[in-house]
């Protein structure tokens, strides 16, 4: 693993680096989709300094660590191969963790509009003039994703980096999220819309009305 190159400028702050705030991290080693496995880790270091109310949190040059969750290499019929990284949390020098998340967690060769219009030419007039064109349209191999050591990687900070009326350094998460199927509990007492039915007292049967009398057939007046 090559050796980290600090930066000697730091990361420009004020009393707080907030949530999401972006930092750049070195590659040490390199990612490939056509040779990175799943669970492997990937070391990086950070650029610049992070500095919160002009203390240093973390010099340059401090590790970090990537980790492969998925890969693909590049196949036939235009395949393009891909990566996809999850950041470990930063370890700062006192031991504690910065959380991080990447912005993009699958790396992939970007191909733009400009490029698909002039494949899909090539292909068309290949298809007119190139005997058995199709078949090498079919063994035609994607891109691969690749990133050299020394290549630079942004990362986004998952807590608030803020230092406090004391002078000492607080690391912020937010709270979890409240899952929407789940009720927030009330700071005041909620008043029902309708009297809830007691299901525990006894249920009295109603009574049925009685039966009036049914009137009676008149005779029919004989002749």
């Amino acid at each position: 693993m090559p050796a980290p190159t600090p930066s000697t400028t730091p990361t420009p702050s004020g009393n707080v680096l907030p949530l999401d705030s972006t930092l750049v991290f070195v590659l040490d080693d390199p990612i490939s989709s056509g040779s990175s496995k799943a669970g492997q880790e990937i070391h990086v270091h950070l650029k610049s300094a992070i500095v919160v109310g002009g203390r240093t949190v973390a010099p340059a040059g401090t590790q970090g660590l990537i980790r492969i969750t998925d890969s693909s290499g590049a196949d036939i019929m235009d395949v393009y191969g891909f990566v996809d990284i999850f950041f470990e949390p930063l370890k700062l020098p006192d031991g504690r963790l910065l959380p991080l998340r990447a912005p993009f967690a699958r790396l992939e060769p970007r191909v733009s509009s400009g490029h698909e219009s002039t494949v899909g030419a090539e292909d068309t007039v290949g298809d007119i003039f190139v005997p058995y064109y199709a078949f090498w349209q079919i063994l035609r191999k994607g891109k691969n994703f690749v990133l050299k050591p020394g290549a630079e990687i942004p990362a986004r900070t998952q807590a608030i980096v803020e230092k406090a009326p004391n002078g000492s350094i607080a690391i912020v998460t937010p709270a979890p999220l409240l899952p929407r199927d789940e009720v927030p509990n009330a700071t005041f007492p909620v008043i029902p819309v309708a009297t809830p039915l007691d299901t525990a007292a006894p249920s009295r049967a109603r009574p049925l009305p009685s039966p009036s009398p049914s009137p009676t057939a008149s005779p029919t007046p004989s002749p």
